[in-house]
């Protein structure tokens, strides 16, 4: 053996042996279960995103009454005063909240490629591509989703004036605030949540554990992605679920609208696919209040 003069490696010579070969084990389970080149992210990094929204939604909601009270946009209250706006009023609830996410997403963005050694969007799946190539399918789907789910709603027992609906008739500004944000913001980030995050996290932790045999690879190889759906559909669905007055209808048909979410994502590999989706479905939630009260002109109509 001797070293290379400039790197001062070792250089095999022809009479060096071959280095022995490595042996790579073979998997006891099939190939389609093998988990996919790219693990990510795991369910840790699920866990530190989910614990990220606390202290963003602390600084958030800081930020946001040192701004409405400097501003005296809600004239000259108390801190104490604005601090319970927050919770009727859309016009200072909404970009508190909008704060919040925005806040949450930068510090996804900034700490997450660190972890990963890759940016954000490739670790996320985000795959713009996909969106963009199939867009008007895309908004589409969104838009039949959120009309398919208005029609069966009016067969079940839906609350009849759930907290969302009373926040939409504080304002005209308010209103248009709810959907903005309804259709940009909240679908943005929720997707990031549960389908950037949460759902490949689960589904990887439970190859993981199958690896290992911890669990069955027999018994649970086809139930790995349904149940991966079902883990993230039921905190998704819950994290709605003060919007409509906790009440199981509108509950079972925000989790029928994640489960296409879900497969739309797994489909097409792409959160900013099952973004559109979620936008457009949001949409159709607004439609029928723009129409009713005129462009959210006549609010009261709300109350007939």
């Amino acid at each position: 053996m001797t070293l290379d003069p400039i790197s001062l490696t070792p250089v095999p010579r022809d009479t060096d042996p071959a280095p022995p070969e490595i042996q790579t084990p073979e998997y006891s389970y099939p190939v389609e279960m093998r988990p996919p080149a790219s693990d990510l992210p795991h369910l840790s990094h699920a866990v530190l995103f989910f614990v990220l929204t606390v202290p963003m939604l602390i600084i958030g909601e800081a930020l946001s009454l040192f701004i409405a009270k400097q501003s005296h946009l809600f004239g000259h209250k108390s801190y104490q005063a604005i601090f319970n706006l927050m919770a009727s009023d859309a016009r200072l609830a909404i970009p508190a909240q909008g704060l919040t996410y925005l806040l949450t997403a930068l510090a996804a963005i900034v700490i997450f490629p660190v972890l990963w050694r890759q940016p954000f969007s490739q670790g996320i799946h985000w795959n713009l591509s996909a969106a963009r190539m199939r867009f008007l399918w895309l908004v589409a789907l969104g838009l039949v989703l959120g009309f398919g789910v208005t029609l069966v709603g009016n067969y079940l027992p839906m609350p009849k004036d759930p907290p969302i609906m009373q926040d939409m008739m504080g304002s005209q500004l308010g209103a248009w605030m709810m959907l903005i944000f309804g259709i940009t913001c909240a679908p943005l980030l929720e997707e990031l949540a549960f389908r950037g995050f949460l759902l490949p996290g689960l589904i990887h932790a439970m190859r993981w554990l199958m690896q290992r045999e911890i669990l069955s690879s027999e018994a649970l190889s086809w139930a790995t992605i349904p149940l991966s759906v079902v883990l993230t559909t039921i905190p998704f669905a819950l994290l709605h679920s003060t919007q409509v007055s906790h009440a199981w209808a509108p509950l079972l048909l925000i989790g029928i609208v994640s489960i296409v979410l879900c497969a739309v994502r797994l489909r097409l590999k792409s959160v900013a696919a099952s973004t559109v989706v979620h936008a457009a479905y949001n949409f159709t939630l607004f439609a029928g209040l723009l129409l009713q009260t005129d462009g959210f002109r006549h609010l009261e109509r709300l109350n007939t």
